[in-house]
């Protein structure tokens, strides 16, 4: 019994404060350059917050699948899987992002709100791992496990609520954010990166469709294949963009890449392209997935042609994404 998620990552913010020598810059356009450098890392501390959250979310559903969302705790033969890294930190990144200068009210507020929610996971998922990680479940026949479980639910239920408003703030940000790096892009024109961006955003229009159908393992052959159709299309043109412009010597020395640095990304692009082909052609031939890989999530992000697997390179993509960043 698992918690439906779409796991989405988002983008770091692309920093440049555009061309020209420092040395030239007024009084004036030296602090908006300050201003925006520190912007750039605030935002930058939302990102990180918004993906580790996500990370959290997945190890929620690891617990979900073993321990079940019912009052009752299940009691697999083997434990519960727990998955759940230190929270600690999360929780420091959170306070500190909150105070940080410029204001952000809509997220700001959010994180102020999610994070006495954090506060009361952190301990109580650290005591859980030394509980199962333990096997202290073998001595007490899970009566501790089922004391971690309702306060567990009980905090599930508190997160739900907090960490959608924060989403939505953050999914806010983000596409403002988007708007002025797409339009700085051109100004400057750096061809590649803005070509790199263009695929990120066919890309997640390709993840919205497919929440938009609310598509998951389960009922994938009841997709509407002429909506990803002509997204299809869409991403492979901007693969062959970018790899147009990547091609390009003088581009590559003009934006600072070396070939090898941005291989990467193009393995990682061709590979999502890959994966929603497959996805489209298990619509169109009305492949279902069998139930054993329906009911192991480690299972289902790696079965070729599923919306978890299409979701899964996705990740992967803006991971190689922000790491060039």
């Amino acid at each position: 019994m698992k918690r439906v998620l779409i796991l989405l990552t988002v983008l770091l913010i692309i920093v440049s404060c555009g061309k020209g020598k420092n040395s030239s810059k007024s009084d004036e356009g030296k602090v908006n350059q300050k201003q925006q450098v520190n912007e750039v890392q605030k935002y930058n501390s939302y990102i990180k917050i918004y993906n580790e959250l996500l990370n959290f979310e997945k190890s929620i559903n690891y617990y979900i699948e073993d321990a079940g969302n019912q009052e009752q705790v299940q009691k697999p033969e083997n434990g519960v899987t727990i998955s759940f890294a230190d929270l600690s930190y999360l929780v420091e990144t959170i306070k500190k992002a909150e105070v940080m200068k410029p204001k952000m009210d809509e997220l700001d507020k959010t994180a102020k709100d999610l994070l006495p929610v954090m506060e009361e996971f952190a301990p109580l998922v650290a005591e859980m791992k030394t509980y199962y990680q333990g096997k202290d479940y073998t001595s007490d026949n899970y009566k501790k496990a089922q004391e971690f479980h309702t306060k567990f639910l009980a905090s599930l239920k508190k997160y739900d609520e907090t960490v959608k408003q924060f989403r939505a703030a953050m999914d806010k940000k983000v596409a403002e954010q988007r708007e002025k790096d797409m339009n700085m892009l051109k100004k400057e024109g750096r061809v590649i990166t803005y070509n790199r961006l263009v695929i990120l955003n066919v890309a997640e229009e390709i993840l919205a469709e497919i929440k938009k159908q609310n598509l998951n393992g389960g009922n994938l052959t009841s997709g509407d294949v002429s909506k990803f159709k002509p997204l299809q299309e869409k991403l492979i043109n901007a693969v062959s963009e970018f790899q147009t412009s990547v091609n390009d010597g003088k581009q590559l020395e003009k934006e600072g890449y070396k070939s090898h640095s941005i291989s990467g990304f193009v393995r990682e692009a061709t590979d999502f392209k890959a994966a929603v082909a497959t996805f489209i052609k298990k619509i169109e031939n009305k492949e279902k997935i069998d139930n054993n890989t329906l009911q192991n999530s480690f299972f289902l992000e790696n079965e070729n042609g599923s919306p978890e697997n299409v979701i899964k390179s996705f990740n992967e993509l803006v991971n190689e994404y922000n790491r060039m960043n």
